[in-house]
């Protein structure tokens, strides 16, 4: 498989100065395509097996854990978050689901923790503490959570199987899935020795690209942000995603075939995002390509060309990983730069255009 004009986007975007390198990984009738391109640092080249932030598009391992705590009788998606955790009852909280958690329904969108160094339980505090915003009834109005709804799935997944959530979704998906340099927060031993396989995230929004500390110092890697501190090789991030597409037709995997199904159905169809400002679907922690509401036009979109079918999720103005199965495609796509969500949008999505026409699935 040889994809020139998918590789000349993201070689443009290298000149432009989005980004100084992507890793690109994906599956396509059988085949399976990866490629690094450009640097990890100055005269340093990116790796096929440099580690990689995802951000937000480690949300859906969120889901996953959820549907293995589904399929072991532990977790019901429309049980109150409080019965389990009464400290979220606090402030009116008391009706908020795991379901309306999952589909950004819930309404707490002011507790948004960044990125400030923190312990797993003052950040649970934190989020309990949230106050909803006003005149929002979960579930009947949507707009995107960035992580403390993650937080709350994260604290659910540690009470109800008690191990944390770094620990479970290592030893229930990263390792069952061949994942083996994939983490949502790693020990500090585990961060030494990975050195400088650990990479680089730029912010090249302004005039010359700075190395975003905020996302690169040792805590923001060791951390367990369930909403955004993923890490790992695309190559790696791609048996994700070919597992789900697996899993969405039929075969039983980490998780039962119905469950798989369950959390990849459209549960929020036709919903107002009042964080992204337009019409967008979601499964169970899934986006659902929606770029038929306003083509060409709506945020985080698996390009022009996906089908309605596709699932994934993408993280800010670096990542976007997902599945079509009615193309028979699976795809990770991870930038090392941000350049600032105009200049991201259209990078995204002219990459990911290409990647469809030179595929053949215009």
């Amino acid at each position: 498989m040889k994809l020139p004009q998918t590789l000349d986007q993201i070689e443009k975007g290298i000149q432009r100065g989005d980004h100084f390198g992507a890793q690109l990984a994906l599956s396509f009738s059988g085949e399976t395509f990866v490629q690094s391109c450009g640097n990890n640092a100055p005269f340093l080249p990116l790796e096929d097996d440099h580690l990689l932030l995802w951000l937000s598009a480690c949300k859906p391992v969120a889901a996953v854990a959820c549907g293995i705590l589904m399929d072991r009788g532990l977790l019901d998606l429309h049980r109150p978050v409080a019965e389990l955790i009464p400290d979220f009852a606090q402030r009116g909280k008391a009706a908020i689901t795991p379901f309306h958690l999952l589909t950004h329904t819930a309404g707490i969108r002011g507790g948004t923790l960044g990125w400030r160094a923190m312990s797993w339980e003052e950040a649970i505090g934190r989020v309990c503490e949230t106050k909803p915003e006003p005149r929002w009834v979960p579930g009947m109005k949507a707009g995107y959570h960035v992580d403390n709804a993650w937080y709350m799935l994260g604290e659910l997944v540690r009470v109800l199987d008690g191990r944390g959530y770094s620990d479970f979704v290592r030893e229930e998906i990263f390792l069952p899935l061949e994942m083996p340099n994939c983490w949502v927060g790693m020990p500090d031993q585990t961060f030494e020795t990975y050195g400088d396989q650990i990479a680089w995230i730029y912010d090249c929004e302004g005039e010359a690209p700075e190395i975003s500390d905020v996302l690169c110092r040792p805590e923001a890697v060791t951390g367990c942000r369930p909403g955004g501190s993923g890490r790992g090789p695309a190559q790696e991030f791609l048996h994700f995603y070919q597992a789900m597409s697996r899993m969405a037709e039929g075969e039983d995997g980490i998780l039962r075939s119905a469950t798989a199904q369950t959390l990849l159905a459209p549960h929020r169809v036709g919903m107002f995002d009042h964080t992204f400002r337009c019409t967008m679907d979601w499964g169970l922690g899934f986006m659902r390509q929606s770029d038929h509401y306003d083509p060409g036009e709506t945020p985080y979109q698996f390009g022009s060309h996906a089908s309605r079918r596709a699932f994934g999720h993408c993280g800010n103005q670096s990542t976007a990983a997902f599945s079509d199965p009615e193309n028979g495609l699976s795809v990770a796509l991870l930038f090392n730069g941000m350049p600032g969500e105009e200049r991201h949008q259209i990078r995204l999505r002219a990459t990911l255009n290409a990647l469809y026409e030179e595929l053949g699935l215009v």
